[in-house]
């Protein structure tokens, strides 16, 4: 049973919240947590297109967001992760 209300207790406002539908990862919380972890978003997106070419046998770059970072609800990290190509 999902408890609905939990997420207006104070605990829970500044948190990740991760929901996983067709595939597709959905992340909620408050601005304050987006605005605090934003820096890793951006570092992927500014320099993953730029590393890649340059490093052929480490064809990707990446970020983590760790559980001792006061900011993850359930996980224990998350994994932040550019690629040139996706195989499935």
């Amino acid at each position: 049973m999902i408890d609905h209300e939990a997420r207006h207790y104070r605990e829970n406002r500044d948190l990740f919240h991760q929901h996983l539908h067709a595939e597709t990862l959905f992340m909620t919380g408050s601005a304050k947590v987006f605005r605090e972890t934003a820096r890793h978003f951006l570092n992927v997106a500014r320099n993953g297109p730029g590393y890649v070419p340059v490093h052929p046998s480490y064809p990707y770059f990446c970020t983590e967001l760790h559980s001792n970072d006061s900011i993850l609800s359930a996980a224990r990290e998350i994994h932040i992760e550019y690629c040139d190509q996706w195989d499935s």
